[in-house]
């Protein structure tokens, strides 16, 4: 008798054993540093600014306070600087879903917080309205999708319109991981600024000064990486040491423009000699992207989401805090 028990223990310790080997385990997230927040976002582009103003006019600090006191309720281990960090990335994809016509979620951080902000229906309806003019929809996708040409015109967006941080690191994952799609360099080397405006970018007059400068920077960095090619030169094999972080970005910019026409299948391996590891760390940044709680890691595990400006509104976000 007293072996059958000590059998049946065994036996059940095994399953338990079997059992917790073969479940995914979250990674965990990294903690974030306690920085001073950049100054307007960190935002770089000319005629940048005034876009920040506008969402931090329609972002009332009731609707944010309540958002900070729900999500800090929910994760007291999470430090106020945190929450506040990724309230800075999550303005800073406000802002490029204000001049693009989608942009995937690739921050289960990110999502977390825009997930709380949809708890609170009247005030996200309201601030959308506002800044977009229309409903901006979260879209829930709970399957991983791997998506590294999207990432990669992610990047190249981002980083053209921010300052890159360590913080920006770690709660988006390492940039330029992955080469833009041919698909798209092709369509901003062929294509009219009036056909790309359509393509590319939010159908409406708002802020046509950046989405134009960003069309002609596209432009211009794939002219200048085929006129390197002819001359049969390329990138620097390395960063100059003494530029700037701004002007570093411009120039990994146009590195990555380079590489991801003429050597798309080496890509990575070109980008990491070319430009300090500490660029490209983070603890995601894969090319998934990411819904709300489906991500219980910073590895892209959960589903694909974005901004769009069409669609049905988010299913999965119940039924919201009337405020």
């Amino acid at each position: 008798m007293i072996g059958l028990l000590i059998g049946v223990i065994v036996f059940v310790l095994i399953v338990a054993l079997i059992v917790s080997k073969s479940k995914p385990r979250a990674t965990r997230r990294k903690g974030l540093r306690n920085e001073p927040i950049p100054e307007n976002l960190g935002i770089r582009i000319e005629g940048g600014v005034p876009i920040v103003h506008a969402l931090d006019k329609s972002l009332t600090s009731f609707y944010l306070d309540n958002v900070k006191n729900r999500v800090l309720r929910e994760r007291p281990s999470l430090a106020d600087y945190e929450f506040e960090w990724t309230l800075l990335e999550m303005k800073r994809y406000f802002v490029m879903n204000s001049l693009l016509r989608s942009v995937p979620m690739f921050s289960a951080r990110v999502d977390d917080i825009w997930h709380e902000m949809l708890m609170f229906t009247r005030d996200y309806e309201k601030f959308s309205k506002e800044f977009y003019g229309e409903t901006l929809h979260h879209i829930p996708n709970m399957e991983s999708t791997p998506i590294p040409g999207e990432r990669a015109f992610f990047d190249w967006v981002y980083l053209s319109l921010f300052e890159q941080t360590t913080n920006s690191r770690l709660i988006w994952g390492g940039f330029l991981q992955n080469p833009i799609k041919r698909e798209t360099l092709e369509d901003f080397k062929q294509r009219s600024e009036e056909e790309l405006l359509r393509l590319y970018f939010r159908d409406n007059e708002d802020w046509l000064d950046v989405k134009k400068a960003l069309i002609k920077q596209m432009k211009n960095q794939i002219h200048e990486a085929d006129q390197l090619q002819q001359e049969g030169d390329g990138p620097d094999l390395k960063a100059p040491s003494s530029i700037g972080n701004s002007q570093l970005l411009t120039y990994a910019l146009g590195a990555a423009v380079f590489y991801s026409i003429y050597e798309e299948f080496q890509y990575q391996e070109f980008m990491s000699d070319l430009i300090p590891n500490e660029f490209q760390k983070g603890v995601q940044g894969n090319g998934y992207a990411c819904s709300g709680y489906a991500c219980s890691s910073d590895d892209h595990s959960g589903g694909d989401s974005g901004g769009d400006s069409g669609g049905s509104s988010c299913s999965s976000c119940g039924g919201g805090c009337s405020s």
